[in-house]
């Protein structure tokens, strides 16, 4: 096993003079160990005219084979350490920014209370890295709001956000039926869909909106597409709570959750608007890959979401 992580760890580092200083051991010895290999297989693994190396066909073969071995040997460590340990151990949860501000604290809170013996860590990137990660084994579940493959990955809804239009007062249409913060905070607007109003009244605003890659960005744009509008757009940016700063000063509308909406620093410069489209209401959820040994920790977590009680989300933010 050791010529397989000294082989995986060059594939990582793209460098045998790397890979040996993460190792710990002298160049030559690597480079040794992995020819070593390659005599073995009777094809080289890595390309060594190319710098950074690359993987040759029977290379990217070997790092396949490899990867599905380390799955195997994490499966069954785990396996034996819920014998051993029952749920004590730890949990690496990933998540988007906005999705770990609003939602983990409370899910970690609930779950550290009922299992305070498992060490929890943290890992905030975008939907793609969370789910690469998850696929290999450094993330054992992943929080999220965006679009899930459910033939790779089993997931769990536990809450339902409203996506509204927000857009600042010196904006605001007088004549249109518009939200407070209070109001949101209230669920006023969950309970008045005949509110709602079209996007075509707000076409010539200057727009504020997430960038590519964000699943808030697919769904508005989407929502521009059947609206037939060519969106002005001001800025685009990385995060919701950004969004929502640079809307506050008068910048242009943007896309909000009534999460993210009852849950940021109050102020009186926004109206929010209801707009009737099924691309406005997106789930939250957890996700663990299918077809992989789960330890006690991972089912605990994810039985501890399922009880999740939406409203505590609304009743501390009043």
């Amino acid at each position: 096993m050791n010529g397989m992580e000294y082989v995986y760890t060059v594939y990582e580092e793209k460098s045998f003079s790397a890979a040996a200083k993460k190792l710990y051991m002298t160049q030559p010895a690597l480079s040794a160990a992995v020819k070593k290999i390659e005599g073995e297989l009777g094809l080289p693994i890595f390309d060594r005219s190319h710098s950074p190396l690359r993987l040759t066909d029977a290379g990217q073969a070997y790092i396949e084979a490899a990867e599905k071995i380390f799955q195997i040997q994490k499966n069954l460590h785990r396996y034996i350490t819920d014998l051993a340990e029952l749920e004590s151990g730890s949990l690496v949860i990933g998540g988007t920014n906005f999705v770990t501000a609003c939602f983990l604290p409370r899910l970690i809170k609930s779950f550290n209370e009922q299992h305070p013996n498992i060490n929890i860590s943290v890992i905030e990137s975008s939907s793609a890295e969370l789910f690469a990660g998850l696929k290999q084994g450094s993330i054992d579940i992943v929080i999220d709001s965006g679009e899930c493959n459910i033939k790779e990955f089993e997931s769990l809804t536990f809450f339902t956000d409203r996506i509204m239009l927000a857009v600042p007062q010196d904006y605001a249409p007088a004549n249109l039926k518009s939200f407070s913060r209070q109001e949101i905070i209230a669920g006023k607007h969950l309970q008045q869909r005949g509110d709602a109003v079209d996007l075509q009244q707000f076409r010539e605003l200057p727009f504020l909106l997430l960038g590519k890659g964000n699943d808030m960005y697919r769904r508005t744009m989407a929502l521009f597409r059947e609206a037939g509008i060519t969106p002005q757009v001001r800025l685009y940016l990385n995060q919701l709570m950004t969004a929502y700063h640079m809307a506050a000063t008068g910048l242009g509308a943007t896309f909000l959750t009534d999460t993210l909406i009852r849950m940021a620093a109050p102020n009186d410069h926004l109206r929010y608007y209801l707009l009737n489209h099924a691309l406005m209401q997106r789930e939250i959820f957890i996700a663990i890959p299918r077809s992989v040994y789960h330890p006690k920790t991972i089912q605990a977590f994810w039985d501890n979401v399922a009880q999740f009680d939406q409203s505590m989300m609304f009743h501390v933010q009043q």
